[in-house]
């Protein structure tokens, strides 16, 4: 890709997205889901306004945008997950110990919503009607989620 700096101009930001959004949406949905899709495809456009540089081809660099934003995201999320598992293996014991390395890896290994519902389930004793309550799905997701949880645990484990 080959690009010029230019103090004068930067990127048409309402033409670009016009002409663009649609596509970038539709790609960020195939990278992260629909719904990120439209924060991905902002930040993107976000991030190239503020450049200064001038874009020959406004498309592919705006597509190699939502692709940055996008691994961003998911580094960024992954990070996260690191640290809210380290944060309760810290604070985790099963029966006096610490808990198991195995247990704590298999825990990880699950979705998010396998992970909350097993959270809300053993650690915070909560029934199914609770836990949909607060998450706002219905009472047999929860269960659904539960019983895939362990499930995998079982496999995992086993």
């Amino acid at each position: 890709m080959v690009i010029e700096i230019d103090d004068s101009a930067g990127l048409d930001e309402d033409a670009a997205w016009r002409a663009h959004s649609s596509d970038l949406i539709r790609y960020a949905t195939l990278l992260v889901g629909p719904i990120d899709a439209a924060d991905i495809v902002s930040v993107a456009f976000m991030r190239v306004a503020a450049s200064p540089v001038k874009i020959r081809k406004p498309r592919a660099y705006l597509m190699r945008a939502v692709s940055n934003a996008a691994i961003d995201q998911y580094r960024s999320r992954q990070r996260q997950q690191v640290r809210d598992l380290h944060a309760v293996i810290a604070t985790t014991t099963i029966h006096g110990r610490e808990a198991d390395v195995d247990v704590r890896r298999a825990i990880a290994a699950l979705s998010v919503q396998q992970r909350v519902v097993v959270y809300f389930t053993y650690w915070e004793d909560l029934d199914t009607n609770q836990i949909a309550e607060l998450l706002g799905i219905t009472p047999a997701s929860v269960r659904r989620h539960l019983a895939r949880a362990r499930f995998r645990l079982r496999k995992v484990l086993s």
